[in-house]
C-alpha cells in the first residue's frame, strides 16, 4: 500500500490517531503563557524563567490526567508562539508504543500517520535520539523520502521537531509542520527547546518510578478515559457558574484531598448527578 493510501484514511480509524485530543488552554491563559516562552527563549532559560514557563502551561504534574492537560496546553502555546507553525502535535515513542496525543487539526493527524507508516522522520527521530530537528522539505526528501512524499501531499514543506524526556527515559516528540520552506529559524528552535524542557521537567516525578511501557499505556489509557472528566467538568461548570479550567482544579482539588484519580472522582460525580436525577 502506496503511503498516501495511508495518509489519506480517516485518522479516527488508525489506533495511533484515535485517541488524539485537541490541543487546549484556559480561556485567556494562551497570550500570557506565550509571552512568557517568547521571553525566556530571547534571553536565558534559567532556573526561574523554567518555573515561571511551567506557572503559566499550568501548574505541576500528579498523575497522568494532569499530564493529558499538561501536553494539551503545551501544544497549544506552541502552536501560537511559533508563526510557521500550521500543524503541532505531540508524538508519544516509548516501550514499542507509538501514537500522536495531542494535536491542532485533523491534518495534523494525517501528516502524524504518515510518519508512522514511514517508521521515520523528524519527529521520531528526535524522540529516539534526543536531537531537536530543524529540516524544510529538500533535507526530508533526502532523509525520510516516503515520509516526505506523504507530508507534501498535505502541503506540509518544514518541520521543527524536539524530544520530550524524563531523566534517562525518553518520552516522545513535540513536532511543528510548516506549509512554507524553511518556515523555522533559530528563535522558534529556542522557543521549542524551551517548552519541553519545561514539560520534561515537569514530567521527571510522574515518570520516574515507571517504565516505559507503564507510562505509554498510563497516558492512553487518560486520553481514552477523558470523555467521564470532560462531563464532569460539565456538571460543575453548570452547578457552580464557572469556567473549564476552574471546574478541573475542583476535581483535581478532590483527587489531591482523597488520593484518588480524578477520573474516579468525574466517575463517582456522574453516577451521583445520574441517580439524583432519576430520583
Amino acid at each position: 500500500m502506496r503511503m498516501s493510501d495511508i495518509s489519506n484514511e480517516d485518522p479516527a480509524s488508525d489506533p495511533r490517531t484515535r485517541e488524539s485530543l485537541l490541543a487546549a488552554t484556559p480561556d485567556g491563559a494562551t497570550n500570557g503563557a506565550v509571552e512568557v516562552a517568547t521571553a525566556v527563549a530571547e534571553t536565558n532559560a534559567t532556573p526561574a524563567a523554567l518555573a515561571a514557563m511551567l506557572v503559566a502551561l499550568g501548574g505541576s504534574i500528579n498523575d497522568e490526567d494532569d499530564l493529558v492537560v499538561l501536553l494539551q496546553r503545551v501544544v497549544d502555546v506552541a502552536h501560537e508562539a511559533i508563526d510557521g507553525a500550521e500543524c503541532t502535535s505531540i508524538t508519544i515513542a516509548l516501550g514499542g508504543r507509538t501514537y500522536t496525543a495531542v494535536h491542532t487539526d485533523t491534518r495534523t493527524l494525517r501528516v502524524d500517520q504518515g510518519q508512522y507508516d514511514a517508521d521515520d522522520g523528524p519527529c521520531l527521530h528526535a524522540a529516539r535520539t534526543g536531537e531537536t530537528v530543524l529540516v524544510d522539505v529538500d533535507a526530508t526528501e533526502q532523509l525520510w523520502p516516503e515520509f516526505a512524499t506523504a507530508a507534501a501531499e498535505e502541503n506540509i514543506h518544514s518541520f521543527l521537531a524536539a524530544a520530550l524526556s524524563a531523566p534517562d527515559q525518553p518520552l516522545g516528540a513535540l513536532n511543528l509542520y510548516g506549509s512554507a520552506p524553511a518556515a523555522f529559524d533559530a528563535i522558534d528552535y529556542d522557543i521549542l527547546e524551551l517548552l519541553t524542557t519545561t514539560v520534561s521537567r515537569a514530567i521527571s516525578d510522574f515518570a520516574r518510578f515507571k517504565s516505559a511501557i507503564e507510562v505509554a499505556d498510563a497516558l492512553r489509557a487518560a486520553l481514552s478515559n477523558r470523555a467521564p472528566i470532560e462531563q464532569a467538568k460539565g456538571i460543575i461548570m453548570g452547578e457552580h457558574g464557572i469556567d473549564a479550567e476552574n471546574a478541573f482544579q475542583i476535581l483535581r482539588s478532590q483527587s489531591q484531598n482523597t488520593n484518588r484519580r480524578v477520573r474516579d472522582i468525574a466517575n463517582e460525580l456522574i453516577a451521583n448527578k445520574t441517580s439524583s436525577t432519576a430520583d
